[in-house]
Protein backbone atom coordinates (compact mmCIF):
# COMPACT_ATOMS: atom_id res chain seq x y z
CA UNK A 1 0.00 0.00 0.00
CA UNK A 2 1.37 3.39 -0.97
CA UNK A 3 2.24 5.78 1.84
CA UNK A 4 -0.36 8.44 2.48
CA UNK A 5 0.93 11.97 1.75
CA UNK A 6 1.68 14.03 4.84
CA UNK A 7 0.16 17.41 5.54
CA UNK A 8 2.32 20.51 5.91
CA UNK A 9 1.45 20.65 9.58
CA UNK A 10 2.68 17.07 10.10
CA UNK A 11 5.86 17.77 8.14
CA UNK A 12 6.56 20.91 10.21
CA UNK A 13 5.87 19.03 13.47
CA UNK A 14 8.14 16.13 12.48
CA UNK A 15 10.94 18.46 11.48
CA UNK A 16 10.58 20.38 14.74
CA UNK A 17 10.67 17.19 16.83
CA UNK A 18 13.79 15.97 15.05
CA UNK A 19 15.44 19.33 15.52
CA UNK A 20 14.42 19.40 19.18
CA UNK A 21 15.80 15.91 19.86
CA UNK A 22 19.11 16.68 18.14
CA UNK A 23 19.40 19.99 19.99
CA UNK A 24 18.63 18.34 23.34
CA UNK A 25 21.20 15.58 22.77
CA UNK A 26 23.88 18.04 21.70
CA UNK A 27 23.10 20.32 24.66
CA UNK A 28 23.20 17.39 27.06
CA UNK A 29 26.50 16.09 25.72
CA UNK A 30 28.08 19.53 25.75
CA UNK A 31 26.83 20.20 29.27
CA UNK A 32 28.08 16.84 30.53
CA UNK A 33 31.42 17.37 28.86
CA UNK A 34 31.87 20.84 30.32
CA UNK A 35 30.77 19.74 33.80
CA UNK A 36 33.01 16.69 33.70
CA UNK A 37 36.01 18.78 32.74
CA UNK A 38 35.25 21.35 35.43
CA UNK A 39 34.74 18.69 38.11
CA UNK A 40 37.92 16.86 37.13
CA UNK A 41 39.81 20.12 37.30
CA UNK A 42 38.32 20.59 40.73
CA UNK A 43 39.59 17.11 41.71
CA UNK A 44 43.02 17.91 40.41
CA UNK A 45 43.09 21.14 42.40
CA UNK A 46 42.02 19.25 45.52
CA UNK A 47 44.76 16.65 45.01
CA UNK A 48 47.38 19.34 44.42
CA UNK A 49 46.20 21.15 47.54
CA UNK A 50 46.66 17.98 49.60
CA UNK A 51 50.17 17.39 48.22
CA UNK A 52 51.16 20.96 48.90
CA UNK A 53 49.77 20.73 52.41
CA UNK A 54 51.74 17.55 53.04
CA UNK A 55 54.94 19.10 51.69
CA UNK A 56 54.64 22.09 53.95
CA UNK A 57 53.76 20.07 57.04
CA UNK A 58 56.71 17.65 57.15
CA UNK A 59 57.91 17.23 60.77
CA UNK A 60 61.51 16.18 60.46
CA UNK A 61 61.32 13.00 58.40
CA UNK A 62 57.64 12.30 59.00
CA UNK A 63 54.88 14.02 56.99
CA UNK A 64 51.98 15.37 58.94
CA UNK A 65 49.28 13.01 57.55
CA UNK A 66 46.67 14.73 59.65
CA UNK A 67 47.08 17.89 57.60
CA UNK A 68 45.57 16.45 54.40
CA UNK A 69 42.42 15.56 56.38
CA UNK A 70 41.94 19.20 57.25
CA UNK A 71 42.31 20.22 53.59
CA UNK A 72 40.35 17.31 52.13
CA UNK A 73 36.80 18.07 51.01
CA UNK A 74 35.80 14.42 51.53
CA UNK A 75 37.40 12.18 54.12
CA UNK A 76 39.73 9.21 54.77
CA UNK A 77 37.18 6.74 53.43
CA UNK A 78 37.12 8.33 49.97
CA UNK A 79 40.64 9.75 49.67
CA UNK A 80 43.80 7.71 49.94
CA UNK A 81 47.38 9.01 50.22
CA UNK A 82 50.64 7.13 49.81
CA UNK A 83 53.91 8.94 50.52
CA UNK A 84 57.28 7.48 49.53
CA UNK A 85 59.90 9.49 51.52
CA UNK A 86 63.28 9.67 49.80
CA UNK A 87 66.47 8.65 51.58
CA UNK A 88 68.47 11.64 52.90
CA UNK A 89 71.52 12.14 55.11
CA UNK A 90 70.81 10.41 58.37
CA UNK A 91 67.28 9.40 57.32
CA UNK A 92 66.51 6.16 55.44
CA UNK A 93 63.73 5.84 52.85
CA UNK A 94 60.30 5.15 54.25
CA UNK A 95 56.61 4.70 53.29
CA UNK A 96 53.61 6.37 54.88
CA UNK A 97 49.92 5.65 54.26
CA UNK A 98 46.78 7.44 55.20
CA UNK A 99 43.95 5.54 56.86
CA UNK A 100 43.13 2.38 54.83
CA UNK A 101 45.50 3.56 52.10
CA UNK A 102 47.80 0.51 52.33
CA UNK A 103 45.01 -1.98 51.54
CA UNK A 104 43.64 0.27 48.79
CA UNK A 105 47.06 0.79 47.18
CA UNK A 106 47.67 -2.98 47.07
CA UNK A 107 44.18 -3.50 45.57
CA UNK A 108 44.73 -0.75 43.01
CA UNK A 109 48.10 -2.22 41.97
CA UNK A 110 46.60 -5.68 41.50
CA UNK A 111 43.16 -5.03 39.96
CA UNK A 112 43.01 -1.36 39.04
CA UNK A 113 42.70 -0.25 35.43
CA UNK A 114 44.17 3.00 34.23
CA UNK A 115 41.45 4.51 32.00
CA UNK A 116 43.34 7.74 31.46
CA UNK A 117 46.53 9.09 33.01
CA UNK A 118 44.33 10.75 35.65
CA UNK A 119 41.42 8.27 35.96
CA UNK A 120 41.70 4.82 37.61
CA UNK A 121 38.96 2.24 37.95
CA UNK A 122 39.23 -0.10 40.93
CA UNK A 123 36.72 -3.00 41.01
CA UNK A 124 34.17 -2.79 43.83
CA UNK A 125 35.56 0.62 44.76
CA UNK A 126 34.65 2.71 41.73
CA UNK A 127 36.33 5.52 39.83
CA UNK A 128 39.20 7.52 41.33
CA UNK A 129 41.11 10.58 40.31
CA UNK A 130 44.83 9.67 40.50
CA UNK A 131 47.62 12.18 41.09
CA UNK A 132 51.31 11.32 41.20
CA UNK A 133 53.59 14.16 42.34
CA UNK A 134 57.27 14.18 43.29
CA UNK A 135 59.36 16.62 45.30
CA UNK A 136 62.83 16.66 46.76
CA UNK A 137 61.57 15.05 49.93
CA UNK A 138 59.08 12.47 48.76
CA UNK A 139 56.79 11.05 46.08
CA UNK A 140 53.08 11.65 46.71
CA UNK A 141 50.34 9.41 45.31
CA UNK A 142 46.73 10.54 45.86
CA UNK A 143 43.53 8.64 44.95
CA UNK A 144 40.47 10.86 45.08
CA UNK A 145 37.19 9.00 44.76
CA UNK A 146 34.89 10.45 42.07
CA UNK A 147 31.58 9.49 43.64
CA UNK A 148 30.81 13.06 44.52
CA UNK A 149 31.70 14.14 40.97
CA UNK A 150 29.44 11.47 39.49
CA UNK A 151 26.64 12.45 41.86
CA UNK A 152 27.00 16.07 40.82
CA UNK A 153 26.97 15.00 37.17
CA UNK A 154 23.77 13.06 37.82
CA UNK A 155 22.20 16.16 39.29
CA UNK A 156 23.26 18.13 36.23
CA UNK A 157 21.91 15.45 33.88
CA UNK A 158 18.56 15.40 35.67
CA UNK A 159 18.39 19.18 35.60
CA UNK A 160 19.20 19.26 31.88
CA UNK A 161 16.69 16.50 31.12
CA UNK A 162 14.04 18.30 33.13
CA UNK A 163 14.74 21.56 31.33
CA UNK A 164 14.71 19.80 27.95
CA UNK A 165 11.45 18.02 28.80
CA UNK A 166 9.70 21.19 29.88
CA UNK A 167 10.99 23.15 26.91
CA UNK A 168 10.01 20.30 24.57
CA UNK A 169 6.44 20.24 25.84
CA UNK A 170 6.13 24.01 25.61
CA UNK A 171 7.87 23.98 22.21
CA UNK A 172 5.55 21.32 20.80
CA UNK A 173 2.49 23.22 22.00
CA UNK A 174 3.77 26.47 20.52
CA UNK A 175 4.83 24.67 17.34
CA UNK A 176 1.36 23.18 16.90
CA UNK A 177 -0.18 26.59 17.36
CA UNK A 178 2.16 28.23 14.86
CA UNK A 179 1.91 25.32 12.40
CA UNK A 180 -1.86 25.55 12.52
CA UNK A 181 -1.71 29.30 12.00
CA UNK A 182 0.72 28.91 9.09
CA UNK A 183 -1.12 26.07 7.35
CA UNK A 184 -4.68 27.27 7.93
CA UNK A 185 -4.59 29.77 5.01
CA UNK A 186 -3.33 27.00 2.73
CA UNK A 187 -6.06 24.66 4.00
CA UNK A 188 -8.69 27.33 3.36
CA UNK A 189 -7.29 27.88 -0.11
CA UNK A 190 -7.34 24.13 -0.84
CA UNK A 191 -10.95 23.86 0.32
CA UNK A 192 -11.93 26.79 -1.87
CA UNK A 193 -10.21 25.26 -4.90
CA UNK A 194 -11.88 21.88 -4.31
CA UNK A 195 -15.25 23.58 -3.99
CA UNK A 196 -14.60 25.49 -7.21
CA UNK A 197 -13.64 22.31 -9.10
CA UNK A 198 -17.03 20.76 -8.35
CA UNK A 199 -18.70 23.08 -10.85
CA UNK A 200 -17.94 23.63 -14.53
CA UNK A 201 -19.71 26.97 -14.62
CA UNK A 202 -17.50 30.08 -14.75
CA UNK A 203 -17.33 32.01 -11.50
CA UNK A 204 -16.32 35.61 -10.96
CA UNK A 205 -15.77 35.12 -7.22
CA UNK A 206 -12.00 35.03 -6.53
CA UNK A 207 -10.37 32.62 -4.14
CA UNK A 208 -9.59 33.97 -0.65
CA UNK A 209 -6.21 35.71 -0.52
CA UNK A 210 -4.61 35.57 2.97
CA UNK A 211 -2.40 38.37 4.20
CA UNK A 212 0.17 35.91 5.59
CA UNK A 213 2.23 33.92 4.90
CA UNK A 214 3.61 35.62 1.81
CA UNK A 215 4.06 32.37 -0.16
CA UNK A 216 0.41 31.37 0.27
CA UNK A 217 -0.67 34.90 -0.60
CA UNK A 218 1.32 34.75 -3.84
CA UNK A 219 -0.06 31.28 -4.57
CA UNK A 220 -3.64 32.48 -4.07
CA UNK A 221 -3.05 35.45 -6.37
CA UNK A 222 -1.56 33.14 -9.01
CA UNK A 223 -4.56 30.82 -8.69
CA UNK A 224 -6.93 33.75 -9.10
CA UNK A 225 -5.09 34.89 -12.22
CA UNK A 226 -5.23 31.36 -13.62
CA UNK A 227 -8.92 30.97 -12.75
CA UNK A 228 -9.68 34.34 -14.29
CA UNK A 229 -7.98 33.28 -17.52
CA UNK A 230 -9.75 29.91 -17.48
CA UNK A 231 -13.11 31.57 -16.78
CA UNK A 232 -12.57 33.96 -19.66
CA UNK A 233 -11.65 31.06 -21.92
CA UNK A 234 -14.69 29.07 -20.76
CA UNK A 235 -16.99 32.04 -21.33
CA UNK A 236 -15.36 32.58 -24.70
CA UNK A 237 -15.84 28.94 -25.68
CA UNK A 238 -19.45 28.91 -24.49
CA UNK A 239 -20.11 32.07 -26.48
CA UNK A 240 -18.37 30.51 -29.47
CA UNK A 241 -20.53 27.37 -29.28
CA UNK A 242 -23.65 29.51 -28.93
CA UNK A 243 -22.70 31.74 -31.86
CA UNK A 244 -21.66 28.77 -34.00
CA UNK A 245 -24.96 27.05 -33.29
CA UNK A 246 -26.83 30.21 -34.22
CA UNK A 247 -24.85 30.76 -37.41
CA UNK A 248 -25.29 27.13 -38.44
CA UNK A 249 -28.98 27.16 -37.61
CA UNK A 250 -29.72 30.13 -39.92
CA UNK A 251 -28.69 28.58 -43.27
CA UNK A 252 -30.08 25.21 -42.23
CA UNK A 253 -33.44 26.84 -41.43
CA UNK A 254 -33.48 28.56 -44.82
CA UNK A 255 -32.57 25.32 -46.59
CA UNK A 256 -35.25 23.39 -44.73
CA UNK A 257 -37.78 26.13 -45.54
CA UNK A 258 -37.13 26.01 -49.26
CA UNK A 259 -37.16 22.21 -49.28
CA UNK A 260 -40.55 22.34 -47.60
CA UNK A 261 -41.69 24.94 -50.16
CA UNK A 262 -40.59 22.73 -53.04
CA UNK A 263 -42.42 19.76 -51.57
CA UNK A 264 -45.63 21.70 -51.25
CA UNK A 265 -45.63 23.89 -54.35
CA UNK A 266 -42.81 22.72 -56.60
CA UNK A 267 -44.95 20.48 -58.81
CA UNK A 268 -47.78 22.98 -59.23
CA UNK A 269 -45.59 26.11 -59.59
CA UNK A 270 -42.44 25.40 -61.62
CA UNK A 271 -41.43 29.08 -61.40
CA UNK A 272 -40.63 28.54 -57.71
CA UNK A 273 -38.04 25.93 -58.58
CA UNK A 274 -35.47 28.35 -60.03
CA UNK A 275 -35.75 30.76 -57.08
CA UNK A 276 -35.47 27.92 -54.58
CA UNK A 277 -32.39 26.45 -56.26
CA UNK A 278 -30.66 29.85 -56.20
CA UNK A 279 -31.35 30.27 -52.47
CA UNK A 280 -30.34 26.69 -51.71
CA UNK A 281 -27.09 27.21 -53.60
CA UNK A 282 -26.41 30.48 -51.77
CA UNK A 283 -27.20 29.12 -48.32
CA UNK A 284 -25.32 25.85 -48.86
CA UNK A 285 -22.30 27.84 -50.04
CA UNK A 286 -22.55 30.02 -46.93
CA UNK A 287 -22.84 26.90 -44.79
CA UNK A 288 -19.77 25.40 -46.45
CA UNK A 289 -17.74 28.57 -45.85
CA UNK A 290 -18.84 28.64 -42.22
CA UNK A 291 -17.85 25.01 -41.62
CA UNK A 292 -14.48 25.52 -43.35
CA UNK A 293 -13.82 28.60 -41.22
CA UNK A 294 -14.68 26.71 -38.04
CA UNK A 295 -12.34 23.90 -39.05
CA UNK A 296 -9.60 26.43 -39.81
CA UNK A 297 -9.94 28.00 -36.34
CA UNK A 298 -9.83 24.56 -34.71
CA UNK A 299 -6.73 23.55 -36.68
CA UNK A 300 -5.00 26.84 -35.90
CA UNK A 301 -5.37 26.24 -32.15
CA UNK A 302 -3.07 23.21 -32.49
CA UNK A 303 -0.91 24.59 -35.29
CA UNK A 304 2.86 25.04 -34.98
CA UNK A 305 4.45 27.27 -37.61
CA UNK A 306 8.03 27.46 -38.86
CA UNK A 307 8.64 31.11 -39.87
CA UNK A 308 11.10 31.76 -42.70
CA UNK A 309 12.61 34.95 -44.05
CA UNK A 310 10.67 36.09 -47.13
CA UNK A 311 10.87 39.08 -49.45
CA UNK A 312 7.47 40.73 -49.31
CA UNK A 313 7.27 42.30 -52.78
CA UNK A 314 7.48 39.03 -54.80
CA UNK A 315 5.00 37.31 -52.46
CA UNK A 316 2.46 40.15 -52.83
CA UNK A 317 2.86 40.25 -56.59
CA UNK A 318 2.31 36.49 -56.90
CA UNK A 319 -0.67 36.62 -54.53
CA UNK A 320 -2.49 39.62 -56.00
CA UNK A 321 -2.19 38.79 -59.69
CA UNK A 322 -5.00 36.18 -59.71
CA UNK A 323 -6.92 37.82 -56.86
CA UNK A 324 -7.18 41.22 -58.55
CA UNK A 325 -9.22 39.72 -61.36
CA UNK A 326 -11.95 38.73 -58.88
CA UNK A 327 -12.21 42.17 -57.23
CA UNK A 328 -14.09 45.22 -58.37
CA UNK A 329 -11.77 47.56 -56.41
CA UNK A 330 -8.23 48.23 -57.51
CA UNK A 331 -5.46 47.13 -55.14
CA UNK A 332 -2.50 49.51 -54.84
CA UNK A 333 0.74 48.12 -53.37
CA UNK A 334 3.55 50.20 -51.87
CA UNK A 335 6.31 47.80 -50.79
CA UNK A 336 10.11 48.28 -50.94
CA UNK A 337 11.59 45.59 -53.23
CA UNK A 338 14.21 44.48 -50.68
CA UNK A 339 11.99 44.46 -47.58
CA UNK A 340 11.93 41.02 -45.94
CA UNK A 341 9.93 39.56 -43.06
CA UNK A 342 10.20 36.49 -40.81
CA UNK A 343 6.90 34.68 -41.28
CA UNK A 344 5.26 31.46 -42.45
CA UNK A 345 4.47 31.97 -46.13
CA UNK A 346 1.11 30.19 -46.21
CA UNK A 347 -0.19 31.97 -43.12
CA UNK A 348 1.01 35.32 -44.53
CA UNK A 349 -1.02 34.74 -47.70
CA UNK A 350 -4.06 33.74 -45.63
CA UNK A 351 -3.84 36.90 -43.53
CA UNK A 352 -3.48 39.26 -46.50
CA UNK A 353 -6.27 37.59 -48.46
CA UNK A 354 -8.57 37.71 -45.42
CA UNK A 355 -7.86 41.42 -44.90
CA UNK A 356 -8.36 42.14 -48.61
CA UNK A 357 -11.62 40.18 -48.60
CA UNK A 358 -12.82 42.17 -45.58
CA UNK A 359 -11.84 45.47 -47.19
CA UNK A 360 -13.55 44.53 -50.48
CA UNK A 361 -16.85 43.83 -48.68
CA UNK A 362 -17.13 47.30 -47.18
CA UNK A 363 -15.25 49.57 -49.64
CA UNK A 364 -16.99 51.34 -52.49
CA UNK A 365 -16.28 49.74 -55.85
CA UNK A 366 -14.73 52.95 -57.20
CA UNK A 367 -12.28 53.41 -54.32
CA UNK A 368 -8.90 51.62 -54.21
CA UNK A 369 -7.63 49.35 -51.46
CA UNK A 370 -4.03 50.05 -50.45
CA UNK A 371 -1.34 47.71 -49.12
CA UNK A 372 1.61 49.55 -47.55
CA UNK A 373 4.71 47.78 -46.23
CA UNK A 374 7.28 49.58 -44.05
CA UNK A 375 10.21 48.66 -41.80
CA UNK A 376 9.72 49.65 -38.16
CA UNK A 377 12.64 49.08 -35.78
CA UNK A 378 13.01 45.29 -35.53
CA UNK A 379 9.63 44.68 -37.19
CA UNK A 380 7.83 45.07 -40.50
CA UNK A 381 4.32 46.54 -40.80
CA UNK A 382 1.85 45.54 -43.51
CA UNK A 383 -1.12 47.91 -43.58
CA UNK A 384 -4.34 47.25 -45.55
CA UNK A 385 -6.40 50.45 -45.96
CA UNK A 386 -9.99 50.66 -47.18
CA UNK A 387 -12.51 53.45 -47.82
CA UNK A 388 -15.41 51.74 -46.04
CA UNK A 389 -17.70 53.07 -43.32
CA UNK A 390 -15.06 52.54 -40.63
CA UNK A 391 -15.32 50.94 -37.20
CA UNK A 392 -16.47 52.78 -34.06
CA UNK A 393 -13.83 53.08 -31.35
CA UNK A 394 -15.89 51.12 -28.83
CA UNK A 395 -16.00 48.15 -31.23
CA UNK A 396 -12.38 48.01 -32.34
CA UNK A 397 -11.40 45.70 -29.46
CA UNK A 398 -14.27 43.35 -30.37
CA UNK A 399 -13.76 43.09 -34.11
CA UNK A 400 -11.45 40.05 -33.79
CA UNK A 401 -13.91 38.05 -31.69
CA UNK A 402 -15.44 35.05 -33.38
CA UNK A 403 -18.70 35.79 -35.24
CA UNK A 404 -18.51 39.47 -34.31
CA UNK A 405 -19.69 41.92 -36.95
CA UNK A 406 -20.18 45.65 -36.69
CA UNK A 407 -23.86 46.44 -36.14
CA UNK A 408 -24.24 48.39 -39.40
CA UNK A 409 -22.81 45.41 -41.26
CA UNK A 410 -25.25 42.80 -39.94
CA UNK A 411 -27.09 42.45 -43.20
CA UNK A 412 -27.65 39.64 -45.63
CA UNK A 413 -26.44 41.96 -48.41
CA UNK A 414 -22.86 41.71 -47.08
CA UNK A 415 -21.69 38.08 -47.14
CA UNK A 416 -19.40 36.59 -44.54
CA UNK A 417 -19.23 34.34 -41.53
CA UNK A 418 -17.73 36.75 -39.00
CA UNK A 419 -14.68 34.49 -38.60
CA UNK A 420 -12.20 35.95 -41.08
CA UNK A 421 -10.63 38.52 -38.76
CA UNK A 422 -10.59 36.01 -35.90
CA UNK A 423 -8.53 33.68 -38.10
CA UNK A 424 -6.16 36.56 -38.94
CA UNK A 425 -5.71 37.27 -35.21
CA UNK A 426 -4.86 33.61 -34.62
CA UNK A 427 -2.34 33.42 -37.45
CA UNK A 428 -0.55 36.67 -36.56
CA UNK A 429 -0.13 35.44 -32.96
CA UNK A 430 1.30 32.14 -34.20
CA UNK A 431 3.87 34.17 -36.18
CA UNK A 432 4.83 36.16 -33.03
CA UNK A 433 3.25 39.32 -34.37
CA UNK A 434 0.27 41.57 -33.67
CA UNK A 435 -2.60 43.28 -35.47
CA UNK A 436 -4.16 46.67 -34.82
CA UNK A 437 -6.95 48.86 -36.23
CA UNK A 438 -6.82 52.60 -36.83
CA UNK A 439 -9.04 55.04 -38.69
CA UNK A 440 -8.22 55.86 -42.32
CA UNK A 441 -8.23 59.41 -43.58
CA UNK A 442 -10.72 60.66 -44.67
CA UNK A 443 -12.79 57.52 -44.05
CA UNK A 444 -12.46 53.80 -43.64
CA UNK A 445 -10.16 51.63 -41.60
CA UNK A 446 -6.51 50.55 -41.60
CA UNK A 447 -5.65 47.00 -40.48
CA UNK A 448 -1.92 46.81 -39.66
CA UNK A 449 0.01 43.58 -39.28
CA UNK A 450 3.25 43.88 -37.29
CA UNK A 451 5.66 40.99 -37.86
CA UNK A 452 9.33 40.42 -36.94
CA UNK A 453 12.02 41.04 -39.54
Amino acid sequence: MANQPESNRHVIASAYRRTLIITALVSLLVTLGVMAVLLLQNGEQAANKMVKSLETTFVHKTPNTDAWQASSEQGPSTTYVKINVHSTAGYPANLFYSTHARQFANLADKTGRQLTPAIVYVPKRGLFYYSNKSSTKARYQVWLKLDYIISQLEVVVLAVLLAVGISSILGILLMNMHASRLTQPLTNLTDAVQERTETTQPSTTPLPVPTTPLEVQQLAKSFNQLLSALNQELIHEQQFVSDASHELRTPLTVIRGYISLLKRRGAEHPEVLSEAIDFLDSESNRLQQLVESLLTITRNERLTLSPQRLELAPVLTQLLKPYQEQMTQKVQVDCPPTLSVLVDENSLKQMILALLDNAAKYSPTNQPIKITCKPQDDNVTIAVSDQGPGIPNNQKNLIFDRFYRVDTARSSQIPGTGLGLSIVSQLVSLNHGSISITDNDPRGSVFTLTLPK
